[in-house]
């Protein structure tokens, strides 16, 4: 295997030049709409590490732009639900209430995904803080606009608040493009008729090859194939693949977000919406929100380092390339603001850490279930292990669930690649700075029985009778999945790269400073030292 090149100090060096030669625009009048873009399961290591390769988008930014490439989810659960529920509001889970993509209510044993709503099928009901979106609405009485677009409804539904012009994501069991229809949204006219042909089907047949053949992915990514890759359905392990022409319509529309024909159809679905909205062509500013999700179906599936990752972000990086371009030329240069980040990063694939020069842990979900379940008396369960919440089924009245919460947390703590477990109640028993970080996880009503912490580097997940798993992900306390980069180039923004940690509840207010509005209501830090006057 070819010697993976680590070219980044020289690189990163010139970046800080290129950059901190670039002035503030000063004194430029407001920006006409805002772009906020949302790369799921994005690292900020991986843009570091694969920076000299980018020439679109995201190499714009990195170039003209202020950079942030120690911003940090500093929180528990990075998942993606409250990832883009912190970047929206400025607060964190404890405060908004999106503690997980699905929890179990307290006591109750009742799942519940984060934006469920009986009546409406989703919306943002179980979101207890005000969004960015609902921050411009407010300030300006309505008019603002606001677009959010993404494959997945926990990005999309956030990042357009309350009250979205258009919030649109993919819908699985029916292979296409929705939108929102809870009171206050709004399906535009134009939506159902451009969605046509964008759905799963519009993959069938479609290659998949590397997007730069002229790329030696193998330096940059380690080799093409591994058995701790997921084998796809219709996709396997290597390039070049192709969706086949007969698949089963179940597993087609399960696998579709993976596909770049997916990225293809969310870009263009963008482009139709800034047209027919008119974004940033109104007398008030406008919100265009874009989560991006194929690079962590990716990265669950074929890991985030891998040759899959690394084309996904290239791809990404060339679609931004090309929105940024086609503003440029409708609204005018220097008229659009925009802002790029995450909702959490990624744990290195445990059996494909070494050609990464470390070492990693897969840890078996059901010996960790099993721990569990070996201590509870007759009649209490273990219900699931979400890492890092453990939740236990109802229990009778009267019995004591913290006492068997902390039995369950001693038994955990016992066990090979956990460090430590504690009930919610026993949080502060956790030292710093993660006794933070599981509060800040902690939302009443919404408590797992049990938080734990497994090693730097552990991921728990099934695995078969051998020990071996497939896949990797994220979900712990640690830099590799908290941290994430921030990106903010446009009116009003100070270029350069900052290497200070900054905390992602900074990124809502540093917007609202920028379009001159009130930061989102329950957002109390201040703004990036790149939006200072």
């Amino acid at each position: 295997m070819p010697a993976v090149r680590r070219p980044l100090g020289i690189f990163l060096w010139a970046l800080g030049l290129c950059v901190a030669s670039v002035p503030r625009i000063a004194d430029a009048a407001p920006p006409k709409l805002v772009v906020l873009v949302s790369v799921d399961q994005l690292s900020a290591h991986q843009v570091e590490r694969w920076a000299p390769l980018l020439q679109g988008g995201l190499g714009r930014l990195l170039r003209q732009g202020a950079f942030y490439p120690q911003a940090r989810y500093a929180y528990a659960n990075t998942e993606t639900a409250p990832g883009h529920a912190t970047l929206s509001t400025g607060a964190w889970p404890s405060s908004h209430g999106i503690v997980a993509n699905y929890w179990y209510a307290e006591g109750s044993g009742r799942e519940t995904y984060c934006y469920e709503d009986p009546r409406f099928g989703r919306s943002p009901a179980n979101l207890n803080a005000p969004t960015l979106a609902d921050a411009l609405r407010l300030a300006t009485a309505g008019r603002g606009k606001v677009v959010s677009i993404s494959l997945k409804d926990r990005a999309a539904i956030p990042m357009g608040g309350q009250r979205p012009d258009l919030a649109a994501w993919y819908d699985e069991p029916s292979g296409r493009m929705v939108a929102g229809a809870w009171p206050g949204t709004n399906k535009p006219a134009w939506f159902e008729g451009a969605v046509v042909g964008m759905g799963a089907d519009s993959a069938l047949g479609q290659p998949w090859d590397r997007s730069r053949p002229d790329l030696d992915y193998s330096a940059w990514a380690g080799p093409d194939d591994h058995p701790a890759e997921k084998d796809v359905p219709g996709l396997g392990r290597t390039f070049p693949r192709r969706m086949p022409e007969d698949m089963a319509q179940d597993v087609l529309r399960h696998i579709y977000p993976t596909h770049p024909k997916a990225l293809d159809n969310l870009f263009e679905l963008v482009k139709v919406a800034v047209d027919k909205e008119a974004l940033g062509r109104h007398e008030v500013p406008d919100l265009l929100a874009i989560g991006v999700t194929t690079t962590d179906y990716v990265g669950h599936w074929w890991g985030g380092y891998s040759h899959e990752a690394l084309d996904a972000l290239l791809r990404v990086d060339a679609h931004l390339g090309a929105l940024f371009d086609a503003l440029d030329r409708t609204l005018g240069r220097g008229r659009v603001l925009i802002v790029l980040s995450a909702d959490h990063g990624t744990t290195p694939t445990p059996e494909k850490a070494p050609l990464l020069g470390m070492s990693a842990l897969r840890v078996s979900k059901d010996r960790l279930m099993g721990a569990a379940q070996a201590v509870l008396p007759t009649g209490a369960r273990v219900q699931d292990i979400d890492a890092p919440a453990v939740y236990l089924a109802p229990t009778a009245p009267g019995v004591d669930r913290l006492a068997l919460a902390r039995k369950v947390a001693a038994a955990l703590t016992a066990e090979e690649g956990v460090v430590e477990a504690h009930a919610p109640a026993d949080v502060a028993r956790f030292p710093e700075p993660f006794a933070t970080f599981f509060a800040r996880s902690l939302f009443v009503g919404r408590r797992p029985d049990v938080q734990l912490r497994v090693v730097p580097h552990a991921y728990i997940s099934k695995v078969d009778a051998e020990g071996r798993g497939v896949g990797s992900g994220h979900g712990s306390p640690y830099l590799y999945d908290q941290s994430v980069p921030v990106l903010l180039a446009g009116p009003g923004v100070r270029a350069g790269v900052d290497r200070r940690p900054v905390d992602m509840t900074r990124v809502a207010p540093t917007v609202a400073a920028l379009l001159g509005i009130p930061p989102p209501a329950a957002a109390y830090d201040a703004p990036l030292p790149a939006a200072d006057p």
